[in-house]
């Protein structure tokens, strides 16, 4: 396979797909076969799709003989049972721009071998967006495909790529998640239940414009919904909104937060755009992880037993539910979309391992560039980008000024590979000056004791900090909910000069008496923060780690 980063053609396709197909016309030298498009009007099961290339103005824009590409091609049945689902009977009833997204949405840039594809998690097509991979362990050669195309024939050759060819048609990512749901027929009542609480907005939503300082921000609005299909609500005895209802003893204004109903829906959603690799990811050696949902103080838990033959299980000891892998990783614009197999419930699990990483807010992640934030490895060079202004931050700057001269008061980092082990390659910088301080919400933690640990990012420039031939080695006062107040100096525990994530426990042991959400705030309490140019306190994450046993 070949780089998949976009070249000059992609770009140009783009501009031209608002006018006629600029290879309309012109001559390609084929060599031992056809190109795509014209080895996909030569066969008779592809007939449909030639036609969504030709409304598309693409079909020409897929023969050119200087440019690969791969092909993910539904079948004629499947394009038909497209339409029948959208409701309509042709191409043409959905618009060229339709037409053109779902043309982009099933084309890669470049070839991709079926090896290279076997062994893929996903793909990048030429809309941008990433395609899950899954294969299907029962029927040899096959996959899935974003959890709703079943990939029936791979790598079929032609003079300018290859093909895959589906048994079903793909939604391009002109849809959120809520239209995943609602023009689906087989979650027609999770569709009804979200309508009828209010979510539908919600989900409904790319961004929100809020507020700070008088200055409008906009936040890009994300969810991972657990979805339930009417065959899985049929399971528990649940045949209509009044059962589900009556079920959950839900109140008649199920639009409140404190309804049941609502709650059972907001329970199902978390903030963020999540598949299910980061879902199964768990800290170290941990089995399990807790999930924060929409649901105020709810939390989920997700454990993984090597014995069961679905290993992975939501809240196992409660009500449980897995994953329906051939139906999840769907993705929609503002998010994605996993089947369960179980109605789930709101539970409260037990204490589990918590790792917040301090960077991870949507209102952070509505500030960075997508290409930028979280990157999926270490990067060779460092991007920083100015954070300051994010409303998930409450901060105070030092009336005596800032020393650090490197940073914004505070600053998203990517890392490389020295600081490969950040969660998500990324990192927290704060420039606050003396006196300075920065508060923010926890995940909601499960009632119960922990030690509080701080990886933070120790490097060279700090060596003066860690030496404190400056300041008091970069002395930080840290509390939850303005209790548990200690002064902690992280930096003077360095025994290395190598740049490095290095630990640091807060606390040994802390209570926390509520399951809830928790305001954390770090004040910095080194004067060399205002005087000293080389002054940063640079953060990953904050571990939680239940202290069970004790009486």
């Amino acid at each position: 396979m070949k780089s998949l980063i976009p070249s000059l053609f992609v770009v140009v396709l783009l501009l031209v797909a608002g006018c006629q197909d600029p290879y309309e016309g012109s001559t390609y030298q084929v060599y031992q076969e056809n190109p795509i498009a014209s080895f996909l009007a030569a066969e008779e099961e592809y007939t449909e799709w030639v036609k969504v290339l030709t409304y598309a103005d693409m079909f020409n824009a897929l023969n050119q003989a200087d440019q690969d590409f791969t092909a993910f091609v539904p079948m004629n049945e499947a394009v038909q049972a497209f339409y029948q689902r959208m409701g309509v009977t042709q191409i043409e009833d959905l618009g060229k721009e339709y037409a053109r997204s779902m043309v982009l949405y099933h084309t890669m840039l470049d070839t991709i071998s079926v090896q290279e594809f076997i062994n893929a998690s996903w793909v990048s097509n030429l809309s941008g967006d990433k395609l899950s991979i899954t294969i299907d362990s029962v029927n040899a050669g096959q996959a899935i495909l974003n959890g709703e195309a079943r990939v029936v024939k791979m790598g079929l050759h032609t003079s300018n790529g290859l093909v895959y060819v589906l048994q079903d048609a793909m939604r391009p990512l002109v849809e959120t998640v809520f239209d995943r749901m609602n023009d689906n027929p087989d979650y027609s009542l999770f569709a009804e239940v979200l309508i009828k609480t209010g979510w539908a907005d919600s989900l409904s939503r790319l961004a929100d414009t809020l507020y700070v300082d008088g200055q409008a921000q906009v936040s890009q609005r994300q969810y991972t919904l657990l979805a339930v299909s009417n065959a899985t609500f049929a399971q528990d005895g649940i045949a209509s909104y009044d059962a589900l209802k009556q079920l959950l003893q839900a109140g008649d204004d199920v639009t409140l937060p404190t309804n049941a109903l609502n709650q059972y829906v907001a329970y199902h959603l978390l903030e963020g755009s999540y598949d299910l690799d980061k879902l199964l990811t768990f800290s170290g050696s941990d089995t399990s992880a807790i999930w924060d949902t929409e649901a105020t103080d709810q939390v989920l838990m997700i454990t993984w037993d090597s014995l069961a033959v679905e290993p992975y299980s939501i809240n196992l000891l409660g009500t449980k539910a897995s994953f329906d892998r051939a139906q999840s990783n769907v993705m929609a614009k503002n998010g994605y979309v996993h089947a369960i197999d179980g109605y789930l419930p709101v539970w409260e699990p037990q204490q589990a391992t918590v790792v917040w990483d301090l960077a991870n807010f949507a209102e952070v992640r509505s500030l960075v560039p997508s290409d930028i934030y979280q990157p999926t490895e270490a990067v060779s060079s460092e991007t920083k980008v100015n954070i300051s202004d994010a409303a998930c931050y409450t901060t105070e700057v030092s009336a005596s000024g800032i020393g650090g001269t490197t940073y914004s008061y505070l600053t998203y980092v990517t890392c490389k590979a020295n600081l490969k082990k950040a969660q998500f390659f990324d990192r927290l910088v704060l420039n606050l000056g003396y006196m300075g301080s920065v508060a923010m919400k926890t995940p909601t933690l499960v009632k119960g004791k922990y030690k509080v640990t701080l990886n933070f990012i120790y490097l060279s420039d700090h060596a003066f900090m860690k030496n404190m031939t400056d300041g008091n080695g970069g002395l930080m006062k840290v509390s939850f909910d303005g209790d548990n107040i200690r002064n902690v100096s992280p930096y003077t525990t360095v025994t290395s000069s190598i740049a490095n994530i290095y630990e640091y426990t807060l606390y040994d042991e802390i209570e926390f008496n509520t399951t809830s959400s928790h305001q954390f705030k770090l004040v910095v309490m080194d004067p060399s923060a205002s005087t000293n140019s080389k002054f940063s306190i640079q953060l990953d994450n904050i571990i939680f780690t239940p202290i069970t046993g004790q009486p």
